[in-house]
């Protein structure tokens, strides 16, 4: 549905995406990850062709390109706005209506979508009353309005409460359902979690590695702890170095045919010295950013 294919984005000789290559279908959460200033929105923004790569291309459902389909494209792709875009002396509602209207999109379900995003109350009150996070959802009501194809969210969750994290992060699945793809660079780690199908770790201007969250499910026992703690804790257990994941703060134990007991002892372990996170699980996208970026790749 949205091909990435080669592309490279230098900043005053700096290389910031070398030969980047990414296919995103529809009904698919891509989640892209990697510290401030690395990469993420530069990716999203090449996306959207608010900036040029240097090498390489964009391909929507296999046959439009930029800059000779742009008008096609854009009705096929919304970017969530940033919040110091927003117009001061407008409503909300005034806002939902613009982009409805931009889009072609169906302004009847406007209502809908402000009763979903909880915000009924302050909608048609002018932007500049707003708190940070009542803005947030402005942002991504937007988003929804214009219904498009593909949706590019920009730190989606950012000044939001967890109530409001957990609404949209469940509204996202709900989008995953109707066959939307939505492309996410968040630094809420945990969160993408919920709903993503794929994440994508930026590194050194490349994709290092893909979690495919829906396959990568082997388990193993996960203990997080400071750096010399973690090394006091490897001296008093036995377990599958060449195996384990390895991070400054984190040991991941993969427990496939290890024996309860044995699991059980290495947990009682780590509690009796004041490790109070140990968890179960498949590694997830907080993990792998310990690994990757903590320490380094």
């Amino acid at each position: 549905m949205l091909e990435i294919k080669n592309v490279s984005v230098s900043f005053n000789n700096k290389r910031v995406l070398e030969n980047v290559s990414i296919d995103g279908v529809a009904g698919e959460i891509i989640g892209v990850v990697a510290p401030n200033g690395t990469g993420k929105s530069t990716l999203l923004h090449v996306m959207i062709n608010f900036l040029q790569p240097n090498e390489g291309s964009v391909l929507f459902e296999k046959k439009y390109t930029y800059p000779k389909d742009e008008i096609y494209i854009r009705k096929q792709i919304a970017f969530l706005p940033d919040q110091a875009d927003l117009f001061n002396d407008m409503t909300g509602y005034e806002h939902l209506k613009f982009y409805a209207r931009m889009w072609n999109a169906e302004i009847d379900k406007t209502d809908a979508i402000i009763e979903r995003l909880h915000m009924a109350t302050y909608v048609k009150k002018k932007v500049k009353t707003y708190s940070l996070g009542m803005r947030q959802r402005l942002c991504f009501a937007m988003v929804l309005v214009a219904d498009t194809k593909t949706m590019l969210l920009d730190e989606v969750m950012n000044g939001l409460d967890p109530s409001n994290v957990a609404l949209i992060s469940e509204i996202l699945n709900e989008l995953k359902r109707k066959g939307k793809l939505i492309f996410i660079a968040s630094h809420l780690l945990n969160n993408l979690d919920l709903y993503a199908d794929r994440v994508l770790y930026l590194h050194n201007a490349n994709i290092i590695h893909e979690l495919k969250l829906n396959e990568d499910t082997d388990l193993f026992l996960k203990i997080s702890a400071p750096h010399k703690h973690l090394e006091t804790i490897k001296t008093m257990i036995t377990y599958p170095k060449e195996k384990s994941i390895q991070a400054e703060n984190l040991l991941c134990i993969p427990i496939e045919n290890i024996t309860h007991e044995k699991i059980f002892e290495w947990m009682e372990i780590c509690l009796s010295n004041s490790i109070k996170e140990v968890t179960i699980g498949p590694i997830g996208t907080s993990e792998y950013y310990e690994l990757f970026y903590r320490k380094g790749v």
